[in-house]
């Protein structure tokens, strides 16, 4: 497996995680609540990256895509469950 399909899914990892968090954040105030995720990915961005030696902004916008896509999903989804 390729190190840009690992860093692709602890991205998907990192996504499901930020989409429960950020469901349970929702208490604290939406702005609090969606800044969160973002901050986790750019924390995390600068750990991931150091393992690829070329195409680090192909690789930043893959997986910004990725994590933005799967965060959303599942606190969308979650916010109907827990709603609903």
């Amino acid at each position: 497996m390729k190190v840009e399909q690992k860093i692709a899914m602890v991205y998907t990892v990192l996504g499901i995680l930020s989409g429960f968090l950020t469901n349970y954040m929702i208490g604290f105030g939406l702005t609090i609540a969606v800044l969160t995720p973002f901050i986790i990915y750019f924390i995390s961005f600068p750990f991931l990256t150091f393992l690829v030696k070329k195409k680090r902004l192909m690789l930043f916008y893959n997986s910004f895509v990725t994590f933005v896509l799967v965060w959303v999903t599942i606190w969308i989804l979650m916010y109907n469950l827990v709603s609903g």
